[in-house]
């Protein structure tokens, strides 16, 4: 790999993120990181690499309460780690479209950090790890794992819905149905306990 990202050091810095803001995207985080192994493992991909990638996926948040500003402010915390790989995801996780414009929310950073994050994903070249981020970002809660279309009307209703919400959607359960692929078995069934008491206890 192109980087030493470590699994203790992600669990370091998330700590030392919540202590700077906590809230409940620290929780959502650790849901993400466990669903993260938990498919990585069914799929053959590296279960702590891809653990240490869901915690730090909003790790731009310690900078306080904040919306598209998290995504930037992440990908340079851990561009200054040494490690790519979460900076890229950091960029990416919100945008299973890659294309900037589909994001729906405050846009309250710097002009001049808004094109610059502009230009870097539109390089970025989305991988399975960027991938299995984006997927389970969208099935994480900050109380566990839940269906799709549950975590995506939470954040429908939280920022509303635009034009874009439709193709956004389409573009998470392609992921579903990707990994659905790669795992042979349809990826709720590693999580059906949880699941099941999340609908119905």
């Amino acid at each position: 790999m192109e980087d030493l990202l470590n699994l203790k050091e992600a669990k370091d810095l998330l700590a030392w993120a919540a202590s700077q803001n906590p809230g409940a995207w620290v929780a959502h985080s650790q849901t993400v990181a466990r669903a993260a192994g938990t498919i990585a493992r069914a799929c053959g991909m590296d279960e702590k690499r891809c653990e240490a990638l869901g915690l730090l996926h909003d790790i731009g948040r310690y900078r306080g309460k904040a919306s598209f500003e998290h995504v930037i402010a992440g990908y340079d915390l851990m561009m200054e780690k040494g490690w790519p790989s979460a900076a890229r995801v950091c960029l990416t996780h919100s945008f299973p479209l890659q294309d900037i414009r589909v994001y729906h929310g405050t846009i309250d950073c710097r002009p001049e950090d808004y094109e610059r994050a502009k230009g870097l994903l539109a390089r970025v070249v989305y991988d399975d790890e960027i991938r299995l981020i984006q997927l389970c970002d969208a099935i994480s809660l900050p109380t566990g794992v839940t269906v799709m279309e549950k975590r995506l009307l939470e954040v429908g209703m939280r920022h509303g819905l635009s034009p874009d919400t439709t193709r956004k959607w389409q573009a998470f359960l392609d992921l579903k149905a990707l990994f659905d692929k790669r795992c042979r078995q349809n990826i709720y069934r590693l999580f059906s306990d949880e699941m099941t008491r999340d609908l119905f206890g």
